[in-house]
């Protein structure tokens, strides 16, 4: 006897995925809406299913979301010639309205009712309701990738993200040793920055420059790029990836780094730099993003003073993210900029209350050094060394 699936859609298409992936069952069935359609949740969950090498023969029916008597016409004339087939259906998505005519329709067939409670990977059977069954934990965990395809997103640039990774590990001593001791490098960042944040397009870059008064570290960090400097004379040729790197790249390195050293420890995948494509075509550029436990975080880095963003306008982007996705998803902002605080060192009250306005955990100057610890502590992640 086949299996066939039976998935209510809407917005939260994660529930879809895991059942999915849980049961695989023989065939697949989408309850979908017009709205949902529109959106392309569907095809959405499809590729997800294909990324995770889980293809399936799969129907959908497209009814009015509001009416018990079309969805109860519209599956009556799916099911004939399958009456014989075992059901297990999804109730979790959908309106309310779709799930008790999936349920009084399916019920007749002694289907198995399921629920998975967002945020939680497991999924309940509430029927028969004296004897509901115990939750069953469910096993699989979405990618970066995976998740951004689940909601119906596209990574422009996946064949780079790996030559970012590779980098980024290559350099994570640098970005830890500027991290260290920021205060004593800045001059000598901003004044590079300045030189090459016009040049970020460009595959090499010859910079020539002068610096006179050199701190100490300023020498070691010229030293540690390979830079020729004479007596306040700067020169090196430098290609692309350095440039990010010297305009702002080395602090997303260091948080991405942090953020990997926990990859298997609660994390489940990270990754830097991603461009992504929404289903209307507009692209936006992020960071960091990660997963744990099939809900999705980014972190969102600003270096140096940042006169262009003194009032922090890159938490709207963190706002847009979440209506893109009609999450709340948590994030985290990394900035050594001193114009989100205070005289008195503390975060500027407008700010602060539009970082807990989007869920976001704002990591000031002082602390950037500290920004594992404060990711560790802020997820409850238990690591090794504990």
């Amino acid at each position: 006897m086949k299996t066939i699936l039976i998935s209510l859609v809407s917005d939260h298409t994660i529930p879809n995925i895991l059942a999915i992936h849980h049961f695989k069952p023989d065939e697949l069935l989408f309850i979908s809406t017009t709205k949902m359609e529109k959106k392309n949740k569907v095809s959405a969950i499809l590729m997800t299913l294909d990324r995770l090498d889980l293809g399936y023969k799969s129907d959908s029916i497209i009814v009015i979301e509001d009416s018990i008597l079309d969805c109860h016409k519209k599956i009556g004339e799916w099911i004939e010639g399958k009456e014989d087939a075992e059901f297990v259906v999804n109730l979790t998505g959908g309106t309310k309205i779709m799930s008790i005519a999936a349920y009084e329709f399916f019920k007749d067939y002694s289907s198995k009712m399921i629920y998975v409670p967002i945020p939680k990977n497991e999924f309940i059977v509430p029927f028969p309701k004296k004897r509901p069954g115990k939750p069953v934990k469910l096993d699989l965990r979405l990618s970066v990738i995976e998740y951004l395809t689940a909601h119906g997103l596209t990574v422009v640039n996946e064949s780079h993200l790996n030559r970012y990774r590779e980098e980024a590990i290559g350099r994570k001593e640098l970005s830890k040793w500027i991290a260290e001791n920021y205060n004593n490098l800045q001059n000598l960042l901003k004044r590079l920055c300045g030189i090459l944040r016009d040049c970020r397009s460009k595959k090499q870059f010859i910079l020539k420059g002068e610096f006179f008064g050199a701190t100490r570290e300023e020498k070691q960090l010229l030293s540690k790029l390979n830079f020729v400097y004479d007596e306040g004379s700067v020169f090196k040729k430098i290609d692309k990836s350095e440039i990010n790197y010297l305009t702002g790249g080395w602090l997303e390195e260091f948080c991405f780094v942090k953020v990997s050293e926990l990859v298997g420890q609660g994390i489940d995948d990270a990754v830097i730099g991603l461009q992504i494509k929404n289903r209307l075509g507009r692209d936006n550029e992020f960071d960091i993003m990660f997963t744990k436990d099939n809900a999705l975080y980014f972190i969102e880095c600003k270096s140096l003073d940042q006169h262009e963003d003194k009032n922090a306008d890159a938490l709207y982007k963190i706002g847009a993210l979440q209506k893109e996705f009609g999450l709340r998803i948590a994030s985290f902002f990394v900035t050594t900029s001193p114009h989100i605080l205070k005289k008195d060192g503390r975060i500027r009250e407008s700010i602060q209350a539009r970082a807990e306005q989007f869920k976001t955990t704002i990591v000031p100057p002082y602390k950037v050094n500290q920004f594992g610890e404060i990711l560790v502590g802020s997820l409850k992640i238990q690591t090794e060394t504990d």
